[in-house]
């Protein structure tokens, strides 16, 4: 991961990152207008129909695959975003069989078993999804109904320039974030409401084991921590690349780019790096609901999802790694190396326990 090689005063690149991020923010936000737009034409040669994908609000249409979408199949996409990741899936799940679209993107494997629970999807696997890493399906039936489509990590995120400037050096691994060298500087989200925070929550419990995470939970309480109720609140509030007060965040592998891309030419290389210790994997997920209105353009929604246009645009539309083999922006070639060894969650385990987790975590740390 690249660092800083020159300082920069922490007001200077405050600024400039939260411009950056908000600019991000304002693009996973602005897909609704991007839709209105395609769909002026959708009767331009085709067939006039729209498949509505269902997903968060930060999603990013990519824009250039939805228009090759448009042009192979004469339909539009209509993104429908129902606020994050978990209120989606209990959307999703509230309708399941009248539902209010055809496809559903962004279940991840930290919540996928919980798809499962009510005929919420269609049987569906894409001829391409032979090809993909057999780690990054769906468990048990799922995978018939389930695509994985991008895959991310979060990490502690680390304000590099902060540490130059206290001459301390930044921690390494889940027993450094305990240490009193760095006591009150962590931030982390809500497992409760927030996904990179569940996913943090669930990479303690993997790290520490089952007789260890509520004793290291206490640990981080005690030295600190501060729980967030958002990503927004964590990452634009508390983190000092952001003009807050504590230099260490957990976000994604993927946002130091994210820093570079959305500041207009004026950061050439980010602020931050990650603790590459910290890191869990993420996988989202497509599927076809049962019930949906168009259920071929929705299968074929699916299957383009994995299409070269689509896997190559997402790194810079929602900044998270492709499942396919498509060359990644120099962005992420430089500034968002994959982690050499990720945590990795058990679906199925996590099924079984997250609420009795969420709760355990609540009684210590909120």
């Amino acid at each position: 991961m690249a660092t800083r090689n020159r300082r920069r005063t922490s007001r200077t690149t405050a600024i400039v990152v939260v411009t950056a991020m908000a600019a991000l923010g304002a693009a996973c936000g602005s897909s609704g207008g991007d839709d209105s737009a395609a769909n002026d034409g959708a009767g331009d040669g085709g067939s006039g129909d729209t498949v509505v994908l269902v997903t968060y609000d930060s999603f990013a249409l990519p824009e250039k695959a939805a228009a090759a979408f448009e042009e192979r199949t004469g339909a539009t996409i209509e993104v429908v975003a129902s606020g994050d990741s978990g209120s989606m899936l209990a959307g999703a799940l509230l309708t399941a069989g009248a539902p209010d679209g055809d496809v559903i993107f962004g279940i991840d494997n930290t919540s996928v078993t919980v798809a499962g629970s009510e005929p919420l999807l269609h049987d569906h696997v894409p001829d391409a999804a032979g090809d993909l890493d057999a780690d990054l399906a769906a468990p048990g039936d799922l995978a018939d109904q389930l695509t994985p489509v991008d895959t991310s990590e979060v990490c502690v995120n680390v304000d590099q320039q902060w540490f130059t400037d206290h001459e301390l050096d930044p921690p390494q691994d889940w027993d450094d974030l305990t240490d009193p060298a760095y006591a009150d500087l962590l931030v982390v989200e809500s497992p409760v409401n927030s996904s990179p925070g569940l996913a943090f929550m669930l990479g303690t419990v993997q790290t520490q084991g089952e007789d260890g995470f509520e004793e290291y939970w206490q640990r981080l309480a005690d030295n600190g921590v501060r729980v967030a109720p958002s990503w927004d609140d964590a990452y634009y509030n508390d983190y000092t690349v952001s003009g807050g007060n504590r230099p260490l965040v957990v976000s994604y592998a993927s946002s130091p780019p994210a820093e570079v891309v959305f500041s207009e030419g004026e950061l050439t290389e980010p602020a931050s790096s990650v603790m590459e210790a910290s890191c869990v994997t993420q996988v989202e997920y497509a599927g076809v609901l049962a019930g949906a209105a168009h259920p071929e353009l929705a299968e074929q929604l699916v299957d383009f999802m994995l299409e070269p246009e689509w896997q190559a645009e997402l790194p810079l539309a929602n900044f998270v790694y492709p499942v396919t083999d498509v060359e990644l922006p120099e962005e992420f070639l430089q500034w968002a190396p994959r982690p050499s060894d990720p945590i990795v969650v058990d679906a199925v385990e996590v099924g079984e326990s997250r609420d009795t987790w969420i709760e355990q975590w609540r009684s210590v740390m909120e």
